[in-house]
């Protein structure tokens, strides 16, 4: 009986550190500088927040190709454009 107690709390304790541990790792997931380019140009975005979840960047882009904007180079690479976020 006292075995099996001893088992149950090892199983409790590494439960507990996974979970700990993996909430952590989740919650620093927003890279502090994000750069690159595509089709439609160059762009460098830098860390602003983070909220919810989700990270949020200041970005600015070059050489962008002519008749295009900076909020197609950043669509085209993945991201979200938002104006105001929800926090």
């Amino acid at each position: 009986m006292k075995s099996l107690k001893l088992r149950l709390l090892a199983v409790l304790i590494g439960t507990g550190l996974t979970l700990g541990l993996s909430h952590a790792v989740a919650q620093a997931s927003c890279d502090s500088r994000i750069v690159g380019g595509n089709a439609y140009g160059n762009y460098d975005c830098s860390y602003s927040y983070e909220c919810a979840g989700w990270c949020y960047y200041t970005c600015s882009c070059s050489n962008l190709f002519p008749g295009y904007t900076c909020k197609n180079v950043l669509v085209e690479a993945g991201f979200e454009i938002v104006e105001s976020p929800q926090c």
